[in-house]
């Protein structure tokens, strides 16, 4: 069994899924991070001929401080940017979900990763307290 953190990070919720992407926009802006764009995965893959079952969106976001910080170490961390949360249905059940950076930073860019030092892991902490928070 591996020690290593799962790159990404899920949380149930027992909100629906309308109630969950609410609670999800209000968590982020009470983080002081911005929202980009949202995407309604469900509807846009319908549209193309391939209904879905469950519910899909996802919320590119973005702190900006942090972005700035990651691109001027390097420029192709912005290849991994705005983070994304997925508020999404699973046999009913109402999930969010992330990257985590300070897991997948280091393998992408080692380099980088050591530049930054904690930086990518207080991404991970402040995005699983906007999960949280969206949660409860």
């Amino acid at each position: 069994m591996s020690s290593q953190a799962a790159p990404y990070l899920v949380v149930e919720t027992q909100k629906s899924f309308a109630e969950a992407v609410v609670s999800v926009r209000r968590a982020v802006e009470q983080a002081k991070w911005g929202i980009l764009g949202a995407y309604d995965i469900g509807e846009i893959l319908t549209a193309k001929g391939f209904p879905q079952g469950e519910q899909m969106k996802t919320l590119d976001v973005c702190a900006p401080t942090h972005a700035a910080a990651m691109v001027n170490a390097n420029r192709l961390t912005a290849l991994c940017m705005p983070c994304s949360i997925l508020i999404y249905t699973d046999r009913g059940v109402t999930k969010l979900a992330t990257m985590q950076p300070g897991t997948v930073m280091p393998q992408l860019f080692p380099e980088t990763a050591n530049l930054l030092g904690v930086l990518p892991g207080q991404v991970d902490r402040e995005l699983a307290g906007i999960l949280e928070a969206a949660a409860r």
